[in-house]
């Protein structure tokens, strides 16, 4: 890749097989002349649409994002971590969808999508993030390359398509009785792969976070959204921001009305469940 812009990436993050993966290759580390941010936590899925990421785009075009609201609780970036060139981080797989949010972007000019597929059911179309992270690495070492992934982490103990976790004995897990699964065996080696993986991807979580609050600039300067958002998009609420993106300062707005939002999903949630009690 030639270009020195920075990108924007919204995909579907994938967690490894557990049987075909090592712990090792779980993880890689960001390539030099690369900052990488992150927007979810582990065990985490982003809920986003088209409009609420045009916005993050529009947001992150200036470097005043980072001292925007959103970046506090309840904010677009609240869960956001920063990892550096050397940096340890979670190398998930990455896959596409059909929405026309789904890809990647020039953050610079964010309705360029750039010409990649991905494509996990293809060996040459298949990408997880270090791949993607080799392949946007500045071919310059003097510069510098900001990508911010717009993707969900996923808990350690996930299945693969058309499989579901067995944890012990013989009671199978609930499927439809229309599809024909393959069970996806948690035995005691897999568990403590899981769980070797699972922990060191927390621990990386709070060292991206604790190092993302302490790339935010010491001297805040006053900032709302509407300074950041462009004449058409405002609406006259408190922070001007449009509905149906974001949360909006001082605005109590449900989850389901929401543009983006960050939450474990069920399947997660009962996995972690399940985990934890093992644990």
């Amino acid at each position: 890749m030639n270009s020195t812009s920075d990108v924007f990436v919204s995909l579907h993050g994938i967690a490894h097989n557990l049987h075909k993966v090592t712990v090792e290759e779980y993880f890689t580390k960001v390539p030099r002349g690369l900052r990488v941010y992150t927007f979810a936590p582990t065990n985490y899925c982003v809920y986003s649409n088209e409009d609420s990421e045009k916005m993050m785009k529009h947001f992150l075009q200036s470097s005043a994002w980072l001292t925007s609201p959103e970046c506090r609780k309840g904010g677009m970036f609240e869960h956001a971590q920063l990892y550096l060139p050397g940096s340890t981080i979670t190398n998930l797989i990455l896959d596409g969808d059909t929405p026309t949010n789904y890809g990647m972007y020039l953050v610079d000019n964010p309705a360029q999508k750039l010409p990649v597929v991905f494509d996990a059911e293809k060996k040459e179309t298949t990408y997880d993030i270090e791949r993607l992270l080799n392949e946007l690495k500045p071919s310059n070492p003097r510069n510098i390359r900001n990508v911010f992934l717009c993707i969900c982490f996923p808990h350690t103990i996930s299945a693969p398509a058309n499989s579901v976790i067995k944890w012990t004995g013989r009671v199978q897990p609930e499927r439809k009785a229309t599809k024909k699964y393959d069970s996806f065996s948690i035995t005691p080696e897999i568990l403590e792969k899981a769980k070797k993986i699972q922990n060191k991807r927390i621990a990386l979580d709070h060292e991206g976070r604790q190092r993302f609050l302490r790339h935010i600039p010491t001297q805040e300067r006053r900032f709302t959204r509407s300074m950041n958002f462009p004449v058409k998009c405002r609406n006259g609420s408190i922070d001007h921001i449009p509905a149906q993106v974001g949360k909006g300062l001082g605005e109590k707005t449900p989850d389901s009305e929401r543009g983006i939002l960050f939450k474990i999903d069920k399947i997660d949630k009962n996995t972690d469940k399940i985990y934890q009690k093992l644990f």
